[in-house]
């Protein structure tokens, strides 16, 4: 797996998904199939970020779904840590 960052705040993944930094408060993860809202802080040091796992909102779905299931959110916040990984970061779940 490797990542490219396309603009600033925006970490893109070649297995087709990204993780923007939507300010000091909020991620917006994005892959083939939706578009989701995380609730986070960011943190001083190494951990780069909290991230409020129960608080994914789904933005924009080509299925129409407006949830995520056990499995996806582990896997989604398994992307999320890989692409803060991949800037020197280590991210908290909450």
């Amino acid at each position: 797996m490797t990542f490219s960052i396309p603009r600033t705040n925006v970490i893109q993944s070649d297995e087709g998904y990204s993780v923007e930094v939507l300010g000091p408060a909020g991620l917006r993860y994005s892959d083939a199939n939706r578009v989701l809202f995380i609730d986070s802080e960011m943190l001083a040091g190494s951990d780069g970020v909290i991230v409020y796992s129960r608080s994914v909102k789904v933005e924009s779905s080509i299925n129409a779904s407006s949830s995520v299931d056990a499995a996806d959110l582990k896997q989604v916040i398994e992307n999320i840590r890989e692409a803060f990984r991949f800037r020197g970061f280590e991210i908290q779940v909450a």
